[in-house]
């Protein structure tokens, strides 16, 4: 199993399924760049494979809207699957070094999107743009693990009401971790060592994300999220310096 070095990776698996749980999503947002600055990338998003989707199991059975979710955006969470298949593909093909810092400019668009606002009302977005979007989802799942900003995005655009959006988008990240985990076994490449670390972690994974639950239907989260994007902007500056870093000292 590769090395994490310094982080444990039981406590990144931990502290991000609680996180998860305080806000609807981020679990996959947090682990894979934690997991990546001490780990090849496709060791990282190996060992997020079944905590994200037991965490996103988790919460689609906590959210009341997933039945008019699912009825109304099945397209999404149809086409990531297929795009997470296909953006493993590419992740296993090529060097993955430069996805670390395809990684950490991901982050950063995530926390300026954040910021944006939408319009005043819901918006429509017919099938085959739902289609799309799901494919280019799976596509950004399948390279660096994460497709927040095109959810934050969107979900601005379009007006979702909240209950909505945290349903159907974690359908989505069930069925992009479900293509990446048939990525990986397509072509041999699933570590058996991850595999089984992963889950032995898991039952720990689910109690930090019921805890987690718990905490935000008792307290306001918005000292949370400015504590999460100023966590964020750090992985994001960690992500970048690690893989320019070097390459800037070798020339000098």
């Amino acid at each position: 199993m590769p090395d994490a070095g310094l982080i444990p990776v039981a406590l990144v698996l931990l502290a991000s399924a609680f996180v998860h749980g305080v806000f609807g999503f981020g679990f996959p947002m947090l682990a894979t760049p934690l997991l990546a600055l001490g780990m090849d990338l496709r060791a990282a998003v190996q060992l997020t494979l079944l905590p994200t989707i037991a965490t996103n199991l988790g919460s689609i059975a906590g959210e009341r809207g997933r039945g008019e979710a699912l009825r109304r955006f099945w397209p999404i969470p149809v086409f990531t699957a297929v795009g997470s298949f296909a953006g493993t593909q590419v992740l296993l093909a090529v060097d993955p070094e430069p996805f670390r810092l395809l990684l950490g400019l991901v982050l950063v668009a995530y926390l300026l999107t954040e910021r944006l606002h939408g319009g005043s009302r819901e918006r429509r977005v017919p099938g085959w743009g739902l289609a799309l979007l799901g494919l280019g989802m799976g596509l950004m799942a399948g390279v660096v693990n994460i497709f927040a900003p095109i959810v934050i995005v969107f979900a601005l655009y379009t007006r979702m009401p909240a209950q909505l959006m945290v349903a159907a988008f974690n359908l989505s990240f069930v069925t992009s971790k479900s293509g990446q985990l048939l990525g990986f076994a397509w072509r041999d490449a699933l570590d058996p060592g991850l595999m089984l670390q992963s889950l032995w972690a898991l039952p720990g994974v689910l109690l930090a994300l019921w805890l987690g639950i718990r905490l935000r239907r008792r307290i306001r989260p918005e000292h949370y999220r400015r504590l999460l994007r100023l966590g964020l902007w750090g992985l994001a500056a960690a992500l970048v310096l690690d893989v320019l870093l070097p390459d800037l000292l070798t020339r000098a």
